[in-house]
């Protein structure tokens, strides 16, 4: 029976990785050595009926294909995932230096053919006998491990695409390491503030991911750490200050030679390298002269469109009108362009919708200004085009666009309000017709004696007691209000609770939605912003420590402040590893609402 089972597991597990989209992936080293070993690997995540191996000319091939398959299922909440993948391995050697291709390995699934992409390897030329400088028995064996110089065997560096751009021109940065030395672990690290730049992360891997790199003839592992990009935001030379980080490096501790020491092997220990990266100067050109009229400071290259959802609408009725700016550029601070709508529509702020995405070749996606229009007036209308300008970096010319018009007809409305008007009668006729012509009236009214007046009676006497103190009782209490709104502390204390209801409500949203970064964030926003505006705390000096200490102030319980402090390491934690709190969602909702309701009791 349990053999029967695994069978059906294996079977389905196939069937369902096969379902998949057939991918055909190569794997290589990027720089070896000459006389150097290494694998190259062609990996197929389904069952082929035939695998055709590229033309491997410039190496030596010691073995292969070799063949291997391996199936993985994996359930995870009841829901249960497969894998299937067969690899081919080739085990080649680098004879001569240089840059070399291999072309792509194809494979036949159901009838259908795959490639793989083509590799580039280069080859550089052996370093002969250079040796590290911490190995034994050499002169070196004199120095402690963290005397030992690994400037040229472990660096790190900050690497821009360009060092001379136009304000507002992307710039790509990328911070690495480089090592040919044993990496144990990494410590402390301080990134540069990229002070006059607008910065955008560039979504990267969570771990380091070491690849082979030729750098001045040499062969290190490299690593990105961070890469983003920046936008200028200021003319003249810009510097980028340098990247820090302490790494533990991996050494031989020195002593006396011994005859156990064959025995029992050499001994290291980890010695901590800090490492610092050059500051990198980037120089920032002023745009050229003679920009267009209304240019607000794009720069990229851009296309422009505009669209209405309907040029044939009754007055009152809603229509949408939207201009869409696209391309590659800084898209997200680019401004919502000049529109002059009929006189006789009444228009609304747009709502922008901007879906940008950041990569290795800038900022691109669309940016949308949608704006809503109501006609009050039947006719025929024009709206003209739109134009925007922007600068090019690529041609260093500005370029403007227009949008085609759009003529509107718009009917009358059986809802529509009229204004009745006399045809042929002037402001004075309507003056004096207004006075010669009065309407009957029909409805119950009062006689009043002649020559008895409202003015002086005790009527207006108690009229005038009753609004005078009115004003007077109104005058004290909006000045009561003006001084209490002028206690920014009385406000906030006040206005705390409300805040973080309003920030819960929101996470609640995210809660059903399944946002779940999204909720966290709001979590945490609830819990520092409560005790921010509660307890008067600068934001800029908000910590737990300072949070803790504050509490301990009121006197609130410290199973309170616990259970405060766990929930804001919680939200932290979710940012940087959200799956080491799944399923956690309700519970830290729960728990937010109730840690705050019962610090508000304790502070009243």
């Amino acid at each position: 029976m349990i053999r029967l089972i695994s069978i059906l597991v294996l079977l389905f597990g196939g069937l369902s990785a096969g379902a998949q989209e057939t991918i055909l992936t190569a794997e290589a080293p990027g720089a070896v050595r000459v006389g150097e070993q290494f694998r190259l690997s062609y990996i197929v995540n389904a069952r082929p009926s035939s695998f055709s191996p590229p033309e491997i000319s410039d190496f030596y091939v010691l073995s292969g294909p070799n063949q291997s398959t391996s199936t993985s299922i994996q359930i995870v909440n009841g829901r249960r995932t497969s894998s299937y993948n067969i690899t081919y391995t080739y085990y080649i050697q680098a004879t001569g230096a240089g840059r070399f291709t291999i072309p792509p390995a194809k494979v036949t699934v159901e009838s259908k053919e795959y490639s793989s992409r083509s590799l580039e390897i280069e080859v550089v030329a052996s370093e002969g006998s250079e040796q590290p400088s911490a190995q034994p028995g050499g002169s070196s064996n004199s120095l402690k491990p963290e005397d030992v110089d690994l400037s040229d065997e472990l660096f790190v560096r900050i690497l821009t695409d360009k060092k001379s751009i136009y304000r507002g021109e992307p710039l790509i940065a990328t911070i690495k390491i480089y090592t040919r030395v044993q990496i144990s672990g990494f410590g402390e690290s301080v990134m540069p503030d990229f002070a006059g730049f607008w910065t955008q992360e560039i979504e990267a891997p969570t771990q380091l991911n070491l690849v082979r790199e030729n750098v001045g003839g040499k062969i290190y592992n490299t690593g990105m750490i961070r890469k983003v990009i920046l936008f200028p935001q200021k003319s003249g030379e810009v510097t980028i200050s340098p990247f820090k980080l302490e790494a533990y490096v991996r050494q031989q501790v020195q002593r006396p030679r011994s005859p156990f020491d064959d025995f029992f092997g050499s001994s290291y220990s980890n010695v901590l390298k800090p490492l610092e990266s050059p500051a990198v100067k980037i120089t920032v050109k002023d745009l050229p002269d003679g920009a267009p009229a209304g240019f607000t400071g794009a720069v990229g290259k851009l296309a422009l469109q505009a669209e209405i959802d309907n040029t044939e609408a009754l007055t009152n009725d809603a229509i949408t009108y939207k201009v869409s700016i696209s391309g590659t550029g800084n898209l997200q601070l680019v401004e919502a362009p000049k529109i002059n709508f009929p006189p006789d529509f009444e228009s609304y702020d747009p709502k922008v919708q901007t879906d940008v995405k950041n990569t290795e070749g800038g900022q691109n996606g669309r940016k949308t200004f949608e704006y809503l229009l109501i006609p009050r007036h039947a006719g025929n209308f024009r709206i003209a085009p739109v134009s925007i300008s922007y600068f090019d970096p690529q041609t260093r010319q500005y370029r403007t666009l227009t949008t085609k018009e759009f003529h509107l007809t718009i009917g009358k409305s059986d809802e529509e309000e009229t204004v009745g008007v006399i045809a042929g009668r002037t402001k004075e006729d309507l003056r004096i017709i207004g006075q010669d012509i009065l309407f009957i009236k029909d409805e119950d009214f009062r006689i009043h004696r002649i020559g008895k007046s409202f003015y002086g009676s005790t009527e207006f006497i108690l009229s005038y007691i009753v609004s005078l103190g009115l004003f007077v009782i109104i005058l004290i209490l909006r000045r009561k209000r003006i001084r209490r709104m002028q206690n920014i502390e009385l406000v906030r204390n006040q206005r705390a609770s409300k805040e973080a209801r309003k920030r819960l409500k929101e996470a609640s949203l995210y809660m059903k939605k399944n946002e779940t970064e999204a909720f966290y964030e709001a979590i945490l926003k609830a819990l520092v912003g409560y005790l921010v505006d509660k307890l008067n705390i600068p934001v800029s000096e908000m910590s737990k420590e300072k949070a803790r200490e504050d509490l301990h102030k009121y006197n609130i319980e410290e199973i309170l402040i616990a259970e405060y402090i766990d929930l804001a390491d919680i939200c932290e934690m979710a940012r940087y590893a959200p799956t080491s709190v799944e399923g956690q969602v309700e519970d830290v909702y729960s728990r937010s609402i109730k840690v705050i309701g019962n610090i508000e009791q304790n502070l009243r």
